[in-house]
């Protein structure tokens, strides 16, 4: 064997792809992040840490204890990282600490990508799937278990505290360390440290459960909407019922001077109500107040959640989400945009089980991050599948190349399939999906990006290993940055001899 470990792998391995496509990467959002005076301890070049997480995730390793055990015993792991072996922990706090750094990679490598000339800008499409959360769904507790285990909580942490204070009070008086008929009061501190971090998740998923009970900003607009043209209806009712009665009022005390001017008495005929005792009017006042509530309320709603809505213990931000082959799974809903050859634009975590409030978010993304990469070209054609159709999307991005199946997308794509009448406010989209163009153009859908999470899923599995909204987001970004990657890496040819 060569004593160069650099000599033990041919010139076309992939760590020699990864260490190349790393120097071409800006690394100054890691490198600030650490102190250049001298004092504390050598870090690890964060270039090294890059690239062994790119080179271990490629190869599907994605847990820091592997990726330490890799350490030792890939011959690749041991050229990226000059023989050393990275302890796991160090990966997880890397990870932890250069989130935000970490999911600019995604943009800088499909910028890379871009500059290749692989991202066909011609058409790209939209797609969602499930993804198995770090948590259990057993996990699941409706608002009032909830409270029960904060109460509960608060209540052991509480008399934990005491017991501190009442060891460090002995312990002062004696002089000693004071002996107990159990453990040391010291011990307790993991003990109070999990349930503090119990608490803190049971209050989580509190909150998240109001939060998924509000509205969405659109539902909201309709809601105001519809209310504001009940209450103008209400008010334009009760001033018709109030001009007719007021009418009413002129043309008796008319009479009643014309008889009296005539010298004609009593022939003048029951008076009329007043006006804030007509029945109808006081029923169209009760009504006009009523609508005003309602638009008050629909301006501020303060829904409660559901008696059966449950927010996970584990995982307060992952969702009981239908799996793909039926049944549920705690999980997370991953959004991809994917270009040609499965070239991921964007990748998100999206916080609804449902696609329809994914789209506007999706296309936003996808153009920041199309304007950031400066990707040559514009985007000629959006596609989705019909589980993001909403009128309100529509018309949010009616400046868009956009076609979205409005009833099925077999029926869509030209396949037989029973006709259904498109839901109002999406007449538009059906209308052009359903041209020999439109459906031509959207059988291109499923061939680009249902391909891409086929390949995602096989090189990367179907679970998270991260838990909260952070640290999936940066989770998943990193998967989709090492997905072009390896898109990269095979368009790219090799340097070393």
């Amino acid at each position: 064997m060569p004593g160069d470990v650099r000599e033990w792998l041919p010139p076309e391995h992939l760590c020699w792809k990864v260490l190349d496509v790393v120097e071409l990467l800006d690394l100054s959002a890691f490198e600030k992040s650490y102190r250049d005076d001298g004092r504390g301890g050598v870090a690890y070049p964060p270039a090294s840490l890059i690239a062994l997480l790119l080179y271990c995730y490629s190869k599907g390793v994605r847990s820091s204890r592997r990726i330490e055990q890799a350490c030792w015993d890939d011959v690749g792991c041991r050229i990226i990282t000059a023989n050393r072996r990275v302890d796991h922990s160090t990966l997880a706090r890397f990870v932890r600490r250069h989130r935000a750094a970490l999911n600019s990679l995604f943009v800088q490598v499909l910028s890379l990508c871009g500059r290749r000339g692989l991202v066909d800008l011609s058409a790209v499409a939209v797609d969602g799937s499930p993804i198995e959360a770090n948590a259990s769904r057993d996990a699941n507790q409706r608002l009032q278990r909830l409270e029960e285990t904060i109460s509960q909580c608060e209540k052991e942490i509480h008399a934990l505290m005491e017991d501190a204070v009442d060891h460090a009070l002995s312990v002062e008086a004696d002089g000693s360390e004071a002996q107990g008929d159990g453990e040391d009061a010291c011990d307790n501190w993991p003990r109070l440290s999990r349930l503090c971090d119990r608490l803190a998740r049971a209050h989580l998923a509190r909150d998240r459960l109001h939060e998924r009970a509000m509205p969405s900003p659109t539902e909201i607009r309709i809601k105001v909407e519809a209310a504001e043209r009940m209450v103008a209806r209400a008010e334009k009712r009760l001033a018709t019922e109030a001009e007719a009665h007021q009418e009413k009022l002129k043309k008796y005390e008319l009479r009643v001077r014309e008889d009296r001017a005539a010298g004609r008495r009593g022939a003048n005929g029951r008076p009329p109500v007043p006006m804030e005792h007509k029945t109808v009017l006081v029923r169209q006042r009760t009504r006009l107040v009523k609508m005003r509530a309602w638009l008050e309320r629909a301006r501020t709603p303060r829904p409660a959640p559901s008696p059966e809505a449950r927010a996970c213990l584990s995982d307060p931000d992952s969702r009981l989400i239908p799996g793909k082959c039926g049944g549920y799974l705690q999980g997370y809903n991953i959004q991809i945009v994917c270009a040609r050859r499965q070239f991921l634009l964007a990748i998100e975590a999206h916080d609804n089980p449902s696609d329809r409030t994914a789209l506007i978010p999706m296309v936003k993304k996808t153009q920041h991050n199309h304007q950031a990469a400066r990707l040559p070209g514009d985007i000629q054609l959006w596609l989705a599948g019909s589980g993001y159709a909403s009128a309100a999307s529509f018309e949010a991005l009616a400046d868009l190349p956009l076609l979205v199946s409005v009833t099925s997308d077999a029926d869509q794509a030209g396949f037989p399939a029973k006709r259904q009448q498109a839901p109002a406010g999406q007449q538009d989209m059906a209308a052009r999906l359903a041209t020999p163009t439109g459906r031509a153009q959207y059988r291109q859908r499923s061939a680009l990006v249902e391909p891409g999470f086929a390949q995602i899923f096989q090189r990367f599995g179907r679970h998270l290993n991260y838990r909260g909204r952070q640290a999936v987001d940066a989770e998943i970004k990193l998967l989709g940055t090492v997905h072009n990657f390896n898109k990269l890496i095979n368009h790219t040819p090799e340097k070393h001899s």
